[in-house]
């Protein structure tokens, strides 16, 4: 399977010493924009400057909007106002992005002309190799904070309002007070980790993150880690690897509703981070839990609205096989072992970095994505998996049963 997480939300808590006073606007009404929802992402088809279709991640844990590939700006002859370092995904590494302005960003129905845009110097976030997806962009909340966001997963839609038209929805939503921070939300939660102890967290809702929810372990001395867990790697984000650990966190409660069990990354904050820079956050809301509602965000009342899903507090799966993989090749459909997690089923079978997955039970990777052999190795406990590799140009067979790995 593979364990790599993406969390965009990091990484740019910025004070860039502009303000983006345009961005998109709905002159009356609401403006309905389509998406794609895969691997825990929310894409959106961008028309970059009027000549490249691209696809974005639409990111409420983003302040800014963000290419990342610069070369569609040098093929444009889009020039640089300035050059900043920012933080990497570890909160610590700097990585160094370009200020661009001017830049045209054409959704469907709606476009925000003369934009400025944050231009990675590097490619820091690999999407291709850890999703096996093409993913060109992030669109931040600079480009949104005039408009409220209504995000409906089940209709893969999201609905543009504009503000002095927009009313208080049904009595099936549930209001919330939120904290906004450089154009993000902060939402106040109720948690146990364990023991069934309980312990207020401050979260920050983040759409361009695919996970469930991660906690920062030390951000508050009632955090405290679980007993089970697996060390090491929990994704990846920008700039490289986020270190930490993978496990369950007991229960969470938004108001009235109710998670149990949640597959949870906890990552230890840097000793010397001012934890006003990240807004003193316990951590963060991905996808993986998000998803589970229609969300209407809305930051001219400090409120979001919340409408639970059919079954929206299922339990959260997490991968039984103990591969860890990454994607290559033009067509992004070659896939290859990073890791194996130490006495997992794939571990004890006898799969090892660097192997090339070829079949599947029986069927070829070439017919499968990324995200659909994580399904697989998802599955439940006791199943059986035939998978076939290339090692050192030789082919090998292997088999084991899915077990429960937190």
């Amino acid at each position: 399977m593979v364990r790599t997480y993406f969390i965009v939300c990091f990484l740019l808590w910025s004070y860039f010493g502009f303000t983006q006073l345009n961005g998109f606007q709905v002159k009356d009404g609401k403006i309905e924009i389509p998406f794609r929802f895969q691997n825990n992402f929310i894409l959106v088809d961008v028309l970059f400057n009027d000549t490249y279709p691209l696809t974005f991640i639409f990111d409420t844990g983003s302040e800014n909007t963000i290419l990342l590939k610069k070369t569609y700006a040098e093929l444009m002859g889009i020039k640089y106002l300035r050059d900043y370092k920012v933080y990497g995904a570890d909160l610590q590494k700097e990585l160094l992005v370009h200020l661009a302005n001017g830049v045209d960003l054409d959704l469907s129905k709606i476009s925000a002309n003369n934009s400025p845009i944050l231009i990675l110097d590097e490619d820091y976030f690999r999407f291709e190799k850890y999703t096996g997806l093409k993913i060109h962009g992030i669109l931040g909340m600079d480009l949104f904070k005039l408009t409220v966001i209504q995000i409906n997963y089940k209709k893969r839609k999201i609905i543009l309002h504009a503000p002095e038209d927009f009313k208080a929805p049904s009595n099936k939503f549930i209001s919330f007070p939120v904290e906004m921070f450089h154009n993000k939300y902060y939402l106040s939660t109720k948690g146990t980790i364990q023991n069934n102890e309980p312990v207020d967290l401050t979260l920050l809702l983040d759409t361009g993150a695919n996970i469930s929810l991660l906690l920062h372990n030390k951000s508050d001395s009632t955090i405290s880690l679980p007993a089970k867990l697996i060390p090491g790697k929990l994704g990846d984000g920008l700039g490289g690897f986020i270190e930490g650990y993978m496990g369950r966190t007991q229960s969470l409660s938004i108001g009235d509703f109710t998670f149990s069990s949640i597959i949870t990354n906890f990552q230890e904050l840097p000793p010397d981070l001012n934890p006003n820079t990240i807004n003193n956050r316990n951590g963060i809301l991905g996808n993986g839990l998000l998803s589970r509602f229609n969300i209407i965000f809305a930051p001219f009342f400090n409120t979001i609205y919340l409408k639970p899903e059919k079954h929206y507090n299922r339990g959260f799966k997490f991968d039984r096989s103990g591969i860890v993989m990454v994607a290559s090749g033009l067509n992004l459909d070659r896939y290859t072992v990073l890791d194996v997690i130490p006495n997992s089923p794939a571990a004890k079978a006898g799969v090892q970095k660097g192997d090339q997955i070829i079949r599947v039970n029986g069927l070829s990777t070439k017919f499968s994505s990324m995200e659909g052999i994580t399904r697989k190795f998802q599955k439940r406990v006791g199943k059986k998996f035939k998978i076939v590799v290339l090692r050192d140009g030789h082919k090998k067979r292997f088999s084991f049963r899915l077990e429960e790995l937190i």
